[in-house]
């Protein structure tokens, strides 16, 4: 991962890279799309496939009698991955656009019929982005954000800007930073009249109907970021803004625009949330798939019979297990009776290998047979 730039894995999830230190930082929205639980998405997933079969059966036949059952029903379950991909490609066309708009407000002469928009590529002709076609949803943020600068006047100071919280272990990319004239925000989140002050706000631009309800945690963790990463490749402390806003761009709106702010309070209450939604990521992080140790009935006489090697799967010992099982060994009593000589004539135990199983023989109260541990843990 090139440092500063992000990546997204397999599973959707996206990292940037720390451009001084190179340490991964999880993105803002992947820290909310994993702690917002969106069920309709399971649903959409599923009509999807459906609609996808019914609408293209004698293809899907095809396919089953050609190349298998296997590949007729992946093909199925793709239309989903298929749609998003291009809703993926469509979302960073809009961002493109909305870089060219912020970058066109902010120069000294700006002029309407002067925007030099991207190219919409060839594969999102006719696309759909949140259900509208692209070419009428690039349309009207242009005209929406047109009139915004036109009503504000506003003073442009960032835009794309990625940014990190260290601390936080995350970072994002925002999308601008402006300033408005004369105006500041009252503690219930409206602007009022301030003579010779300038109202510094984080903004995040949306274009969707519906306006989703993690935004103003995305606004607060942006706004609370420590670092931001300049054009040319210098970190440098985050600018600071007095509040985060949505400029909320639908041809519905009057004058094709709303502009939101957020109210201080409602900001500190959604960098609250935040925050413990890093700290259940990062929890869930460390918390394996098995939820604790494997119980057996005691023997007959009340002692506790020793762990069997089948049951310390998912602790740590993975490497080493089924090499001891394989020699037919069953539980850590029986290891514990080798010699480490015995240990090392065990096909694919190795030295590290050997290391690793004493420490599980020592985390359960017990060592090689020929050697004195240098003390035992007792088992929890």
């Amino acid at each position: 991962m090139s440092r500063g730039r992000s990546v997204t894995q397999a599973d959707g999830s996206r990292y940037y890279s720390h451009p001084v230190t190179g340490e991964p930082l999880i993105s803002v929205t992947t820290v909310l799309s994993r702690t917002d639980g969106k069920p309709h998405l399971r649903e959409w997933h599923g009509s999807v496939a459906a609609e996808y079969a019914v609408d293209n059966l004698t293809h899907v036949m095809q396919v089953a009698v050609v190349e298998g059952r296997s590949a007729a029903v992946d093909l199925v379950k793709g239309q989903a991955k298929r749609l998003r991909n291009i809703k993926a490609d469509a979302g960073t066309h809009v961002h493109d656009v909305q870089e060219a708009l912020i970058l066109w407000g902010a120069s000294p002469d700006r002029a309407g019929s002067d925007i030099p928009l991207p190219t919409l590529p060839d594969q999102l002709h006719g696309a759909l982005y949140d259900g509208e076609p692209i070419e009428d949803v690039i349309d009207f943020m242009v005209a929406g954000f047109i009139q915004f600068v036109a009503d504000f006047d506003p003073v442009f100071e960032a835009a794309e800007m990625t940014v990190f919280n260290r601390l936080l272990k995350v970072a994002g990319t925002l999308d601008t930073i402006l300033g408005l004239r004369g105006v500041a925000l009252s503690p219930a989140g409206r602007l009022v009249a301030a003579p010779e002050q300038m109202l510094r706000l984080c903004v995040d631009t949306k274009t969707g109907r519906y306006l989703d309800a993690t935004i103003p945690e995305q606004l607060a963790a942006y706004r609370r970021m420590r670092e931001a990463l300049m054009p040319m490749g210098q970190v440098v402390p985050l600018p600071p803004t007095d509040a985060g806003a949505v400029l909320h761009l639908r041809p519905e709106h009057a004058d094709g625009y709303r502009l939101i702010p957020i109210a201080p309070r409602d900001d500190a209450h959604a960098w609250n949330r935040f925050r413990r939604a890093v700290e259940l990521i990062e929890g869930r992080s460390q918390v394996g798939a098995k939820p604790g140790k494997v119980a057996r009935p005691l023997r007959a006489d009340g002692t506790v019979p020793a762990p069997l090697l089948s049951d310390l799967d998912g602790e740590g010992y993975g490497r080493v297990l089924g090499p001891l099982r394989q020699a037919g060994l069953t539980d850590l009593d029986e290891v514990a009776s080798l010699t480490s000589a015995e240990l090392l004539a065990v096909n694919r135990i190795g030295k590290k290998t050997a290391d690793t199983v004493r420490q599980m023989l020592a985390d359960h109260g017990r060592h090689l047979a020929d050697e004195s541990p240098e003390h035992e843990e007792q088992v929890a």
